[in-house]
């Protein structure tokens, strides 16, 4: 009778391993499918970061008396929309229009906080909405 249920036992945590495991695998592989395909896009997309200006603009955004303008082309094969823009590590985050495939973009923002001074190195970083990074340095 122990045998009996022992294999009874046995044959039913069985199946409910195989259950589990068939349906826990098509999960993954159906996350994995999606992530490769954004990836996908991801690679598709290539922002370049043509000029930068720094500079004194009445135009400035918000008042401010400095300001930076950038200069981004999209040379990729899809359109992406910019994220967040960081000069010297620290972020420019606001609404940002999407770039485009051939087309250049203008961002302007207005520096708070950070001081420049002409011949200083600046490191000028944006990423985008699929996680594509490009990372620049310029001399104002």
């Amino acid at each position: 009778m122990a045998n009996l249920t022992m294999l009874v036992i046995v044959v039913s945590m069985s199946s409910m391993l195989f259950i589990w495991a068939t349906s826990s695998l098509g999960s993954y592989a159906g996350g994995a499918g999606y992530w490769y395909s954004s990836r996908s896009n991801a690679n598709q997309e290539k922002p370049s970061v043509e000029s930068v200006f720094f500079g004194k603009t009445p135009n400035c955004p918000g008042g401010a008396s400095y300001c930076v303008t950038i200069y981004i082309r999209n040379v990729g094969t899809v359109p992406f929309t910019i994220s967040s823009i960081y000069l010297n590590s620290t972020l420019y985050s606001q609404s940002y229009p999407p770039v485009l495939v051939s087309q250049v973009q203008q961002f302007q923002f207005p520096l708070s906080g950070q001081t420049w001074v002409k011949g200083n190195l600046q490191t000028l970083t944006v990423a985008t909405l699929r996680g594509t990074v490009v990372q620049t340095t310029w001399v104002p």
